[in-house]
């Protein structure tokens, strides 16, 4: 029974727990020191949909902590993303225009699908209610009926192949007035359930990061 309820803990806490997180992050000794706090933010993603999605939800975290932003959906042609000549002058004049002090971009860079095995787990009878298993001749299981009566309860949960997919997401952000890279970090995910789902739990696990060292600070 002890067994049973573990596993049942195990299970629910990792159902609770963030399918994203940031796996890594580096931090420029050129960045502004104070923070940025006007935010313009690109999700390079073709889809149309899903680029408002997350650029979206990162917009309403940042807003969330008095950070001003503006995202790449609201002020660039959808079509800009998709040109074979993408012309950085652009999107500058655009940052220049909306008085941004950084630039923050994101990039599905890989997408990884794995296989895994979770073994099957001893359940009921009583080694699951108290002490361990003796060996025959030892009390009950001494005759059939008593083995019968202390083993008949046991069952294994079969095995099961599990099919995982990990999204590896770059973020970068960028200071405008000199065009270096200061920040830059890499996020996985592991099996999101939806869009909507994935990218406020994105949203809000990379902006904690930002948080934390510094790079953004809540107004």
């Amino acid at each position: 029974m002890k067994k049973i309820l573990l596993y049942s803990l195990i299970i629910l806490v990792s159902s609770c727990a963030p399918s994203t997180r940031v796996t890594r992050s580096w931090v420029s000794p050129d960045k502004n020191q104070t923070g940025y706090s006007n935010l313009y933010v690109a999700a390079i993603i073709g889809d149309v949909g899903k680029r408002q999605t997350v650029e979206d939800d990162i917009r309403r975290i940042l807003s969330s902590i008095g950070v001003s932003s503006t995202t790449s959906n609201a002020t660039i042609r959808p079509s800009f993303w998709m040109s074979t000549d993408l012309d950085k002058n652009a999107m500058m004049n655009v940052v220049y225009q909306n008085g941004q002090d950084g630039i923050m971009t994101l990039t599905l860079i890989d997408v990884q699908d794995e296989q895994r095995y979770i073994p099957g787990a001893m359940m009921g009878g009583p080694m699951m209610m108290g002490g361990p298993m003796m060996g025959p001749g030892w009390g009950m299981g001494a005759n059939f009926g008593g083995f019968w009566g202390m083993n008949h309860g046991m069952m294994m949960t079969p095995g099961h192949i599990v099919n995982d997919r990990k999204y590896f997401i770059e973020i970068n952000v960028y200071d405008v007035k000199s065009e270096l890279l200061v920040w830059s970090a890499q996020s996985k995910t592991l099996n999101p359930k939806s869009l909507e789902k994935f990218s406020a739990e994105f949203a809000e696990v990379v902006i904690e990061r930002m948080m934390e060292e510094g790079v953004v600070r809540r107004q």
